[in-house]
């Protein structure tokens, strides 16, 4: 059995800024090897989003901390406020989008981190994908 673990206090986050959004990286590879998952709170700017993409070899769980979320899995779209959680397989194509006033703030649970290496796979311009919010 492994005994693994880490304490990560705010001031041991790995920050860093993607695509217009802020991450601050609770669990991630460069944090903790070995980790079965990792965990990365993102912050959205009104108006912003993470555009349609999909992880080869990762699920992915998301849950809302602050704001509203316009969260696409696929082709179907729900809003997604406070305490609220959506999980993703791998390879489902989804997208987040700050749907309110001021930033949206959710945290991520990837796993398994062997998948890592394949990455995130932006979708956002190709068909179906591109044309979805503007229907």
């Amino acid at each position: 059995m492994s005994k693994t673990w880490k304490f990560i206090k705010e001031e041991d986050m790995m920050f860093e800024k993607a695509f217009g959004r802020d991450h601050y990286w609770h669990y991630h590879p460069n944090i903790i090897k070995g980790a079965a998952s990792y965990m990365v709170k993102v912050v959205v700017p009104e108006g912003d989003g993470h555009d349609f993409h999909r992880h080869p070899e990762m699920h992915e769980i998301l849950y809302v901390l602050k704001g509203t979320a316009e969260q696409w899995i696929e082709d179907e779209m729900q809003i997604l406020e406070v305490g609220d959680s959506v999980y993703i397989d791998p390879n489902v194509v989804h997208g987040t989008f700050n749907a309110g006033k001021g930033d949206l703030e959710f945290l991520a649970v990837l796993s398994p981190p062997e998948g890592w290496e394949a990455g995130t796979i932006d979708v956002s311009q190709e068909e179906p994908y591109k044309n979805y919010r503007s229907k």
